[in-house]
């Protein structure tokens, strides 16, 4: 939803101040909703900082264009009905988002106990009638449950629920007389939303025990009908062709899915289930940052994919987030040091056997990273037919013709003259033209499952060099074992005038910049620039 820019106004006295126009086709509801009718307007407190205003001015603009569009959605009869039990369930999944999006927000208890005092004593209870005032009045205020009373108090509670948002959140609209009835039962469990967050702003994270007393909410979307998650990453699969080393790491995120929901469809999961379920992702064994490079980056892709394809409504995942602990940073470069480096190169040139794979890839694919850039896994699976000559000079020609590539796009890089001198090309012209580091498979007729690739070769020759360099004593964490070398290799180049254009070029990095991909570097002026990248020296 693309946002009108409205500006943000300072008042002579300090206060901060924001209008946004209404327009003309939902004014009358918006009016009968929240209370205005041409305008809406925001206003802050003088001793609001400027930061702060306009992160407030961006919530509200959300939260004013969501009102609208639900509007709207309600006028084409997109809204759904709710029965008083639904709306009450449905009531219980708000108090959960509500809590959730305030409980770390760096507030004072006094802040959230103000707030309950003025819904309290500023939205409802001028709406008393005359007898609540008398000695044996009911404290229960029974009065609230008149429909005069809610119809009185229902724009001040949206807007002080936020119920435009969460319903958004949700991907639900509902009809009016649905919605009049989940806010009401909003009204009915405001003060103990804000009870809680002054708890929490107390340091008191006890568990909240009236989530236990609200119903299930039964979602007309969710009869299990549609599409599953696992079923969605099986057409995201089969449209997007991911490399297959992608489809491997990410099924375990969409089988785990799969099960968390196993009578729902993906249409039906909403923010607060995506956020209740990355809750229970970081584990012992499975840390912050796997779940947030992994699983909530592959959930979030995929059902941005299906949103933006009309297969589902809303992606649930667009504004789940997951904090990730700041590690410390003892290393200071992922490049590797000038003792690994020898370590490493040493050992590889150690090797004699040329006759069996795996041998020649230690003996060979380390030394072809160093002097290339190149990801490990783009070497183990070169093949004879991909070395050439070009002029006066050797290239090798990375392709996905050979296998997966991260970026599907072959490029030609030429071959350092240190590595044809130590005999590569020699060895390359013995073995033919076909896998060089690894013996290739026999083929089959048996169709292989798209959502459960096997490992190639060439993989698992990338991992098993990984393991050899580890075992050889690289096990600093903070280097990647073969992913180094393209550290390595950009640190070099640098130093030795090789412009990050053409070490870009070499290395497969894509510019970073509309503009830097004009021009883009020929073979020979790779090869020129290669002869400034000095030789290892052990």
């Amino acid at each position: 939803m693309a946002l009108r820019m409205v500006a943000l106004n300072r008042a002579a006295d300090g206060r901060w101040f924001a209008r946004k126009g209404i327009p003309e086709d939902v004014r009358g509801e918006y009016e009968r909703l929240y209370g205005h009718k041409r305008e809406a307007h925001l206003k802050l407190p003088a001793d609001t900082s400027k930061h702060a205003a306009k992160a407030h001015l961006g919530e509200w603009l959300a939260e004013v264009e969501t009102r609208i569009e639900r509007i709207r959605a309600a006028a084409k009869g997109e809204g759904q009905p709710l029965t008083k039990l639904n709306a009450l369930a449905l009531a219980g999944r708000w108090y959960a988002w509500f809590i959730e999006r305030h409980q770390s927000d760096p507030r004072t208890p006094t802040h959230w106990s103000t707030l309950k005092d003025h819904f309290i004593w500023q939205v409802l209870a001028p709406h008393a009638p005359d007898d609540h005032h008398e000695p044996h009045a009911d404290p229960s205020w029974p009065w609230l449950n008149l429909p005069e009373v809610r119809a009185s108090t229902a724009a001040q509670v949206r807007e002080m629920a936020l119920t435009a948002s969460f319903l958004a959140s949700e991907g639900i609209a509902l009809t009016p007389d649905a919605d009049a009835l989940f806010v009401a039962a909003v009204s009915d469990n405001m003060s103990g939303a804000y009870d809680v967050l002054e708890r929490r702003a107390w340091g008191d994270h006890s568990p909240d025990l009236t989530l236990e007393t609200f119903p299930a909410y039964q979602d007309a979307r969710q009869s299990g009908t549609g599409v599953g998650c696992w079923d969605l990453f099986g057409a995201y699969v089969e449209a997007v062709k991911p490399a297959s080393g992608t489809v491997n790491r990410w099924r375990a995120v969409f089988k785990h899915l799969q099960d968390a929901f196993p009578q729902r469809s993906a249409d039906s999961l909403t923010e607060v289930d995506a956020r209740v379920w990355v809750g229970t992702l970081v584990t012992a064994k499975r840390s912050a940052v796997t779940v947030d490079a992994v699983w909530v980056a592959s959930a979030n892709i995929v059902f941005a994919w299906a949103s933006k394809r009309k297969q589902i409504r809303v992606n649930p995942f667009a504004g789940v987030k997951i904090d990730v602990p700041r590690l410390p940073v003892l290393r200071e470069t992922k490049a590797f040091k000038p003792e690994e480096t020898k370590v490493i190169l040493r050992a590889a040139l150690g090797i004699t056997n040329a006759r069996d794979a795996f041998p020649r890839a230690k003996r060979w694919v380390m030394w072809l990273c160093a002097y290339s850039g190149a990801r490990s896994g783009e070497i183990t699976q070169l093949r004879g037919v991909d070395v050439t000559s070009r002029g006066s000079f050797y290239v090798m020609r990375l392709t996905p013709e050979a296998g997966d590539m991260k970026t599907s796009h072959a490029r030609t890089v030429p071959i350092h003259e240190h590595l044809i001198e130590q005999g590569f090309v020699e060895l390359v012209r013995s073995l033919g033209g076909g896998a060089l580091f690894f013996n290739e498979r026999p083929a089959t007729e048996e169709v292989e499952d798209p959502l459960n690739p096997t490992r190639s070769p060439a993989v698992k020759t990338r991992g098993r060099l990984g393991a050899w360099v580890r075992d050889l004593g690289i096990d600093d964490p903070e280097v990647g074992p073969t992913h180094g070398w393209r550290h390595s290799f950009k640190q070099i180049a640098e130093r030795v005038g090789i412009s990050e254009k053409v070490s870009d070029a070499i290395t497969g990095h894509a510019p970073p910049t509309e503009g830097r991909k004009y021009g883009a570097p020929t073979i020979e002026d790779m090869a020129e620039a290669l002869k400034r990248f000095p030789r290892y020296g052990l």
